[in-house]
């Protein structure tokens, strides 16, 4: 069974959650309103429109941040020690956050400007960066293999913009 809070995986009802604490029967809680729910931190609160519209860009970077991951670890670009265990773990859980928070709203179709593309490869990098600090990939090699289409994509804003 999964905690109602943090869905952690072996959650125990006769007991706290080993992660985040939390106590009681999840059962019950199907009976309880969302608003009792997150009042007792079990839910997040849902977005407002605004913050939903700026959520759902977030989540597209994240998105497509757990694609690329499959990708380069599908390649083979991850050091051995790491093939079982996932770099991106933390955003995959802020992604599920976002989503439950999300509940409700229609996906839109996001805009593709440059600005947009531009922020998609800075959030790409970023994570490219952080992963590559973690020393997730086997070598450097394999980090120019990863870095090269992202500065594709960054050239290829440029040109179009160039091209104006």
């Amino acid at each position: 069974m999964q905690c109602p809070k943090c869905q952690r995986e072996d959650f125990e009802t006769d007991k706290p959650c080993s992660q985040c604490g939390f106590q009681g029967d999840a059962n019950s809680l199907d009976e309880l309103g969302i608003d009792t729910q997150v009042a007792l931190g079990l839910h997040l609160p849902p977005f407002t429109p605004e913050e939903a519209e700026k959520a759902w860009i977030e989540l597209a970077h994240l998105e497509t941040l757990f694609e690329k991951v499959d990708e380069w670890r599908n390649a083979g670009y991850f050091a051995a020690e790491m093939e079982s265990l996932d770099p991106v773990k933390a955003q995959r859980a802020h992604a599920d956050e976002l989503r439950q928070r999300l509940a409700g709203y229609q996906r839109p179709e996001l805009p593709q400007t440059d600005w947009d593309r531009l922020k998609m490869v800075g959030f790409l990098l970023d994570n490219i960066d952080l992963i590559a600090s973690r020393q997730w990939f086997k070598s450097k090699n394999e980090i120019e293999k990863v870095v090269a289409p992202i500065i594709v994509m960054l050239l290829d804003v440029i040109s179009d913009n160039g091209s104006e």
